[in-house]
């Protein structure tokens, strides 16, 4: 217990303890085969992208130098991070009854 402990108190004083908490999260997400937390990275990287006005794909896009591609990425990264909420949601919740002829 003290381990872990002192483990904790050398994350968060390290100052980037949110990068190594969603890398862990990343790791069971993966194990565990939950979609839920790769829809709540893009909707986290929807919301920093729509207020700093610039997006990283491959290539860094701002808003006012490719407002096309900008939005376009915004609306995808929306719509993903939903798809990939409700999917798990739904399924936890039961699934989605499949009706045979």
């Amino acid at each position: 217990m003290q381990v872990l402990k002192e483990l904790l108190r050398t994350i968060i004083s390290y100052g980037k303890w949110r990068t190594i908490f969603a890398l862990i999260l990343i790791a069971a997400s993966l194990y565990y085969g939950w979609q839920w937390v790769w829809g709540a990275l893009f909707l986290l990287w929807t919301v920093r992208a729509w207020r700093s006005q610039s997006v990283y794909v491959v290539e860094t896009l701002t808003r006012g130098d490719n407002p096309f591609l900008f939005w376009i990425t915004i609306i995808l990264w929306a719509t993903l991070s939903l798809y990939l909420i409700l999917a798990d949601l739904i399924m936890k919740l039961g699934g989605v009854p499949h009706v045979y002829s």
